[in-house]
């Protein structure tokens, strides 16, 4: 794997939701990063590898690929073919204002995340049906009269479709992917447990891995060393926090930090801003 650069927070979402037609066919370097939003993907055509937090799942066309907010990932795309897709950015805010109880839209989202599987694969009948909606709302973008309510029409059903494909087939996950077993559980252990001690001694004696061997082979399998990872799951796991009513001080103890300074600067250097900006 190349030499990574930083991490980075990446895009910036002034919409509820927003969509991209992407086609690549140029070499590009992409970096590991996160977004401050979900990102859902329509797979068309490439040869592409993603990874999202030490899982690599290998596209096949038409797959939908969900990224949570918060998640990191990265794909690695052979440029010998282009790499087309269709991206929608969706605030987590948009998601919640349109779930009502028992028709929840973050479903699919939620059930990714609970270890289901990143990549939904559709039969060619649904995923024929759902991708209409989706060159329907392509289209709408184009049209003076009504092209936002329209759209955003469009983005629910599509949202509502899928949603009860995904509730009434959980087989529709595909959970084939690479991965190192033991990072993986590290993986879902550190962001269970971010108030928790989190040194590499306490992570080597739980998971009995050196813990030389331990840091090569976690920024081998996700691109980050594990203290950046720690740290950047910490605060915005602490920016959630905040955000849900909680006292800056309150989050950045519940987040694992030992002093507010600590926790100060480094919120600034992630987010651009001092925690208690966010009230």
């Amino acid at each position: 794997m190349e030499e990574r650069k930083e991490s980075v927070k990446s895009g910036y979402l002034m919409e509820k939701f927003k969509l991209f037609h992407l086609k690549d066919s140029q070499p590009r370097e992409y970096v590991y990063h996160y977004h401050d939003f979900h990102k859902l993907i329509w797979f068309i055509s490439g040869d592409v590898e993603y990874h999202i937090e030490g899982k690599s799942y290998k596209l096949e066309s038409h797959d939908i690929l969900l990224v949570n907010q918060g998640e990191i990932h990265k794909p690695f795309v052979d440029f010998s073919r282009i790499y087309e897709r269709y991206v929608f950015y969706i605030s987590s805010s948009f998601l919640e204002e349109h779930s009502e109880e028992g028709s929840n839209l973050n479903l699919c989202f939620q059930a990714a995340h609970e270890e289901q599987g990143n990549v939904i694969r559709l039969s060619p009948q649904e995923s024929r049906a759902l991708f209409e909606t989706i060159k329907l709302l392509e289209d709408a973008g184009k049209e003076q009269a009504y092209a936002e309510m329209y759209s955003r029409i469009l983005f629910l059903k599509f949202l509502i479709e899928l949603n009860r494909y995904c509730l009434n087939n959980p087989d529709v996950y595909h959970k084939i992917a690479r991965y190192d077993k033991k990072i993986v559980e590290l993986i879902h252990y550190i962001n269970e447990n971010l108030s928790g001690d989190l040194s590499i001694e306490a992570l080597s004696a739980r998971f009995f891995i050196s813990k030389y061997h331990l840091m090569r082979k976690f920024k081998e399998e996700t691109g980050y060393s594990i203290h950046q990872y720690i740290l950047e799951k910490r605060i915005l796991a602490a920016r959630n926090l905040i955000a849900a009513g909680h006292l800056a001080t309150t989050a950045s103890v519940e987040c694992g930090f030992k002093d507010y300074s600590t926790f100060s600067r480094a919120y600034k250097k992630l987010l651009g801003q001092l925690p208690s900006d966010a009230y």
